[in-house]
């Protein structure tokens, strides 16, 4: 499926952008430490890239669907985030400005290739999960050759590695294309009175007047009423998640890690990833979308707790391997539950959404309180907490994704 001729192109820019991001995003939060930021610091400075990260990516689903198109914003997105990864690893500031330059960009890149992987795959009736497994593939094999010439060159080889990555994910972009933006698109197109919705029967209005309520934003809302329970679901599983993701490596560091044991954990989980995200739409089409997310919530959850009870860096490399189970089981459900209740035309914005107050706003949350409670009491109650929500998130998530399996495997 991955190699066929309508999607070869989208099989790359998810093999190249998993080798890309391996470059840079194990390693932010323990060169910040590096550099003798505070975690409360830490915490802030997360929590503010978070709620960046919340603001930009409705602007860059807009952007895709709307205006410049999916490819073109895309392009923009990787080289602003390279930018930005550049004014990090340079230490202005401890870095700081640049992250937050990467955070805004950044926030496009993941929505904008998965609009564009599922236009792909609605082509050839291919499922997500086998393409999203080639990122977690490259991602982890990049994490140990990045973190062996971090661990050589310090903090400043992130930039080029990452200008590398950029490089090579632009080359994959020439001549790629997709579905027009909607501005391109005849008026009356799209003041039809139905449209069929992404991998489903559902039928939606598209009113005319559109752009002046939140642009694309408003009109997904206006066309997807599952979206919002959908969406407060991510915000209370990813407060959890959150927790987790923004103090793991960091834990990793203050049991005496460095930047080859984080690489370590993250190739570790990366690994564990791929065959969940193969097997995962089999498991969706026998017992449900909602089983694979709590499968996805149970085993991120016991892995948190293992963090704050486990204090070896090895220890806590292996047992990362469960949050390789909770992240593939926890995205794929998500991104093919967006994919079900979000028209084909607003995938961009549909998954900026989801990206936005998953990776946006409850990390912002996590972030600022997490670092309070790891500053002043420590890591067990941080990753118990931790725990505690994402495992209390299961009765919730069963209750809202009752998403039809074939509609959102399809």
């Amino acid at each position: 499926m991955l190699l066929r001729p309508g999607m070869r192109r989208a099989s790359y820019l998810y093999l190249v952008v998993g080798l890309m991001q391996a470059c840079y995003l194990p390693f932010a939060s323990i060169v910040f430490r590096d550099r003798g930021v505070s975690f409360e610091a830490i915490g802030l400075v997360g929590a503010i890239n978070s709620i960046l990260s919340l603001v930009a990516a409705p602007i860059w689903g807009h952007l895709g669907d709307a205006t410049l198109g999916r490819v073109a914003a895309f392009r923009l997105a990787v080289i602003a985030t390279s930018l930005g990864v550049f004014a990090f690893a340079s230490g202005l500031a401890a870095g700081i400005p640049g992250s937050m330059l990467a955070a805004f960009a950044g926030a496009g890149i993941v929505p904008l290739l998965d609009a564009i992987g599922m236009e792909r795959l609605a082509e050839v009736k291919g499922d997500w999960g086998p393409l999203r497994a080639v990122t977690s593939a490259s991602y982890a094999a990049a994490c140990f050759a990045s973190g062996a010439l971090v661990v050589a060159g310090g903090a400043e080889m992130v930039g080029p590695l990452y200008g590398i990555g950029t490089t090579v994910v632009l080359l994959g972009t020439i001549r790629l294309r997709v579905r027009p933006p909607l501005h391109a698109s005849s008026a009356e197109r799209f003041e039809v009175e139905s449209s069929e919705l992404a991998g489903g029967n559902a039928e939606i209005a598209v009113a005319g007047n559109w752009r002046r309520r939140f642009g694309t934003v408003s009109l997904a809302f206006a066309q997807s009423p599952r979206l919002f329970g959908f969406l407060m679901l991510s915000l209370l599983a990813n407060l959890g998640a959150g927790i987790f993701y923004a103090y793991s490596f960091l834990r990793i560091q203050d049991v005496g890690g460095d930047a080859a044991s984080v690489s370590f954990a993250s190739t570790i989980s990366a690994g564990v990833e791929i065959p969940f995200f193969l097997i995962g739409s089999a498991i969706s089409l026998r017992y449900g979308m909602r089983a694979v997310y709590a499968i996805g919530l149970l085993a991120l959850g016991l892995c948190s707790i293992g963090y704050g009870i486990f204090d070896d860096p090895f220890a806590l490399a292996l047992v990362r391997g469960l949050c390789g189970v909770g992240f593939s089981c926890m995205l794929l459900a998500s991104v093919l539950t967006v994919r079900a209740i979000v028209p084909a035309e607003l995938q961009a914005t549909g998954q900026a959404l989801y990206q936005a107050i998953s990776y946006g706003l409850a990390i912002a949350i996590a972030a600022i309180f997490g670092g309070v409670i790891y500053g002043e009491l420590g890591a067990l109650p941080l990753f118990l907490l931790s725990g505690a929500i994402l495992i209390g998130a299961i009765p919730f998530s069963w209750s809202i994704l009752r998403v039809e399996r074939r509609v959102a495997t399809r």
